[in-house]
């Protein structure tokens, strides 16, 4: 049974979060989206970053036959522990959408 996470970790922000499962990788780390909004992500992994710092990530985005990557550049502004990950929340500074086929 998959565990989810506990419904505090989803506070009010200012953009609204939506829940999805996106394949990611942060600074060369796999992972998966717990939500996203217009402004950023929370991503959990099995390692932690450091709050306040600026880290590279990718998202992989599959559409009707097209396979894309939202490449990224985001500061870490927050970290916590869920059960044997750390969720990682993400404040995006640029992106760049490109197609892998």
């Amino acid at each position: 049974m998959k565990k989810s996470l506990p419904t505090s970790l989803v506070k009010e922000q200012r953009s609204k979060r939506y829940r999805s499962e996106l394949s990611t990788t942060v600074n060369g780390v796999a992972g998966v989206t717990h939500n996203v909004s217009a402004t950023g992500f929370y991503i959990l992994q099995e390692q932690p970053c450091e709050v306040g710092s600026t880290i590279e990530f990718s998202v992989d985005l599959g559409t009707r036959g097209v396979r894309l990557k939202l490449c990224c550049e985001g500061e870490v502004v927050r970290i916590d522990k869920v059960d044997a990950r750390f969720g990682i929340g993400i404040k995006i500074h640029s992106q760049v959408m490109k197609a892998l086929n």
